[in-house]
C-alpha cells in the first residue's frame, strides 16, 4: 500500500512538471529503460490494487467458509499475501529507479507511458516481464 501511495505522489509529479515552463525547457528525452519502467510501474500498480481485491475476497470467503473448506481459504489467502509482496518489492524497486530521473525527464513522455500500460489489461507475460524488470540495475540507481 505504500508503495502505491508513493507512486501516485510521483505520478502528480511528473503531470505537475509537465505545466511548468521552466521545468520542460530543460528536460530531456526519456531512455528506453526509462520508459519501460514508468510502463511497469503502472501495470504494478494495477495488479497489486488486484492483489488487494482477492486478498479481500478471500479472506471474506475464509470467514464465511463451512470448518472443512475454510483452511484452503486461508492458505489461498497466505499465497495472495506471498504475491503481493513480491509485487509490491517489484514496485519498490522500479520506484528507486524512476524517482531520482522524473524531474529531469520530458514528462509528456512519461505520461505517455502511463496511458500505454491503462490503455489494455496486461497479460501475465507483461506483469512477469515487469516484475523481473532485467533492465535495470541489481542495486542502487547508477
Amino acid at each position: 500500500m505504500w508503495a502505491a501511495n508513493n507512486w501516485s505522489v510521483s505520478c502528480a509529479a511528473v503531470l505537475l512538471s509537465a505545466f511548468t515552463g521552466s521545468a520542460t525547457a530543460q528536460q530531456r528525452p526519456p531512455s528506453a529503460d526509462e520508459l519501460h519502467s514508468m510502463y511497469c510501474v503502472e501495470v504494478l500498480r494495477a495488479e497489486i490494487t488486484l492483489q488487494h481485491h482477492m486478498i479481500s475476497a478471500s479472506s471474506e470467503a475464509a470467514g464465511l467458509a463451512q470448518p472443512e473448506v475454510r483452511e484452503q481459504w486461508l492458505d489461498t489467502s497466505a499465497e495472495l499475501l506471498q504475491r503481493l509482496a513480491k509485487l509490491e518489492g517489484a514496485m519498490y524497486r522500479l520506484q528507486v529507479y524512476m524517482l531520482p530521473r522524473i524531474p529531469a525527464i520530458d514528462s509528456i513522455a512519461l505520461a505517455s507511458a502511463i496511458r500505454r500500460a491503462n490503455a489494455a489489461a496486461p497479460q501475465s507475460s507483461d506483469i512477469t516481464y515487469c516484475e523481473n524488470a532485467s533492465w535495470l540495475p541489481l542495486s542502487g540507481t547508477p
